[in-house]
């Protein structure tokens, strides 16, 4: 005998999605005792509290204001402590300390939560419920992060595609081919007028130089693409596209942005040495338990 629940599950659009996997099950670390340990070795990220320096800025991560609302950006900001030791810091730079799970989450020591990726931008994130189809924007495996200390760079693995394709049944697999790497975003200082008037003298006499025709075509489409139509923020410039005024970080704000990028595979051979470089090089500084424990070399850190 049916009780058409049969006939009920064929017409329910979610009974052909696949079901999403446990979080667990997305885990790169071995299960046991020694799971935690291993995790972090596998991370290159040291067990404990640590603070992630920028090398570019000399600033470190810092969640903003302090708060635990959901989606609340990750930003660099000046170094507000200057004690490594755990017990002799003041509660109020919790913001900039960071840990480990023992899922081997990136988290902050202010509110205990995860750290996500937001389009580019790096976020707090609350535990959400499983949407479909999944994953999506709302629901999704939390991302990974990891430290080369031989680069010094810190990169954000995904166990899936970061830009929420449309479902589809041969979906691209390009997003697996890419380096998706954290770095700052240098921040210009406001010009003066007469600053402002002597650069535009600047650009309309380099005009006349031999051969820089070409070059300033060059030169202004990617100026339209910064601050014409596009209307770009000085934070969205294409990192392929950004002209050398844009790598000028001479602002007195205590504040830069971090974003994460999306870079070819091989960047680092190719500008490991330039300012794009630099700016996705960090230190990742281990806290002290105590004052009487030996501070570890920083990771990330030149010996001399």
């Amino acid at each position: 005998m049916t009780t058409g629940t049969e006939d009920i599950a064929c017409e329910n659009p979610w009974t052909n999605t696949m079901p999403p996997p446990s979080y667990s099950s997305t885990l790169t670390v071995p299960a046991g005792p020694d799971a935690y340990r291993e995790g972090h070795h596998v991370s290159g990220f040291p067990g404990g509290y640590f603070l992630i320096k920028s090398v570019a800025t000399g600033k470190v991560l810092d969640v903003a204001r302090g708060e635990s609302v959901d989606g609340t950006d990750l930003i660099l900001y000046d170094n507000k402590e200057r004690s490594l030791v755990e017990g002799m810091r003041a509660p109020e730079t919790d913001n900039q300390v960071f840990f480990l799970d023992v899922e081997g989450h990136l988290c902050s020591l202010v509110n205990g939560l995860p750290i996500d990726v937001e389009g580019n931008k790096l976020v707090v994130r609350h535990h959400r419920p499983v949407t479909l189809p999944f994953p999506n924007e709302f629901s999704h495996p939390l991302p990974r992060f990891s430290y080369d200390a031989w680069n010094r760079a810190i990169r954000v693995k995904y166990m899936h595609d970061p830009s929420y394709p449309v479902p589809s049944t041969h979906p691209s697999n390009q997003w697996k081919e890419r380096d998706y790497v954290m770095a700052s975003v240098p921040l210009r200082a406001l010009r003066t007028v007469s600053q402002a008037a002597a650069e535009i003298f600047g650009t309309a006499s380099s005009f006349f130089t031999t051969g820089s025709l070409g070059r300033l075509a060059g030169t202004a489409a990617a100026a339209q693409v910064r601050s014409g139509d596009f209307d770009l923020r000085e934070d969205e410039v294409i990192e392929e596209e950004r002209a050398p005024e844009d790598e000028i970080d001479d602002s007195p704000l205590p504040h830069r942005n971090v974003r994460i990028l999306n870079l070819p595979v091989g960047w680092v051979e190719k500008e490991g040495n330039t300012d794009a470089g630099h700016r996705r090089k960090w230190e990742v500084i281990s806290l002290l338990p105590n004052r009487i424990t030996t501070r570890p070399q920083t990771r990330g850190e030149v010996s001399s």
